[in-house]
């Protein structure tokens, strides 16, 4: 792993941390990458262990998405983000991208992009949605 890496995942864990209210120490649990899809996007993978309960219908989760490379972009480029879902309405907003946050992100539809279908589909039934 790259000292970039590893900073980035600090600081996620940090802002994970720092970001909402902690209620139990398992709100920092281990790291459990499950791949959750893959299509000719790229790919979608799901933190287990950053799973937190925030709300009644709200969760957060870290989630990490490879974007398969294109004409534009000879390499593919991987991006992480904290994401909060309300599981009632299936609806999301990236409160963090790569570490840094987004104080403005707004609730939006998943407009079926199916890598984001799943995303909030295996982390509301994690979640005991």
């Amino acid at each position: 792993m790259t000292i970039i890496t590893k900073l980035i995942s600090f600081f996620i864990v940090f802002i994970l941390f720092f970001s909402y209210k902690v209620t139990s120490s398992k709100a920092l649990g281990e790291v459990n990458w499950i791949l959750l899809k893959e299509n000719e996007d790229g790919k979608e993978w799901l933190d287990l262990g950053s799973l937190k309960r925030i709300e009644e219908n709200e969760i957060s989760v870290l989630t990490k998405f490879y974007k398969n490379p294109s004409k534009e972009n000879e390499k593919g480029k991987t991006s992480l983000y904290v994401t909060r879902i309300n599981c009632m309405t299936n609806q999301y907003k990236d409160t963090s991208t790569n570490g840094f946050p987004n104080l403005k992100s707004k609730w939006q539809d998943t407009n079926n992009d199916e890598l984001i279908d799943v995303v909030i589909e295996k982390a509301c039934a994690e979640g005991g949605f």
